[in-house]
């Protein structure tokens, strides 16, 4: 069957969008809510571009029309954010934090997720092995939509130590330890030899 995206919604080219570039990466991320507690959330128009300077791109859309989604409010108010690479043991805990609260409600609050300090400002999720502290590198519009693609540059990176290992210059990252989760379309997600199916919270 062939799409001619010429002929499709915005909604309609999404949601192929979704279901065929799979699975894609999930941005898991924390910033600074304007009273001063954290926001959080997943992200999966999600990817690195670049290593000098080391640059990651996160699209990022609106609650509605006329509101920024807190991600995107809060990362042009501060400029940083923690963003976490989850394992699939926290499938539960990335598909709640998409829910959508009112803003300065605090998802790590709510389901909870124990934080643990990282940066000066900012903390990271204690059970998340990979975290990156990055700083707001430039936003570019895209097309007529809501969404931007913000330009995030890594200042540093946290693993847990258990994943590490050095050989001479080189440093690995064991991905069988991480287990990263993945996102698929609808409610699935991909794990690290399978599949997870989470119906999306209202």
């Amino acid at each position: 069957m062939l799409f001619d995206f010429n002929s499709l919604s915005a909604n309609q080219k999404y949601h192929l969008i979704t279901q065929t570039i799979t699975p894609r990466p999930i941005a898991w991320i924390l910033t600074k809510n304007e009273s001063g507690n954290t926001n959080l959330a997943p992200f999966s128009y999600f990817n690195a571009l670049g290593s000098d300077p080391a640059l990651l791109v996160v699209s990022i859309g609106n609650k509605s029309e006329t509101i920024g989604k807190d991600t995107k409010v809060n990362l042009l108010r501060e400029k940083e954010c923690v963003l976490h690479i989850p394992s699939e043991s926290l499938a539960e805990a990335v598909n709640f934090s998409a829910v959508t609260l009112n803003y300065g409600e605090s998802e790590p609050d709510s389901y909870p997720l124990e934080l643990i300090e990282f940066t000066d400002s900012l903390p990271r999720i204690k059970d998340a092995k990979i975290a990156l502290h990055c700083q707001l590198y430039d936003v570019h519009p895209i097309g007529n939509s809501s969404f931007e693609a913000f330009y995030l540059e890594v200042i540093s990176l946290y693993a847990d130590d258990d994943m590490v290992t050095q050989e001479g210059k080189h440093t690995f990252i064991n991905s069988d330890i991480l287990k990263p989760l993945g996102r698929l379309g609808g409610n699935d997600f991909s794990a690290f030899g399978g599949k997870i199916t989470i119906k999306r919270p209202s």
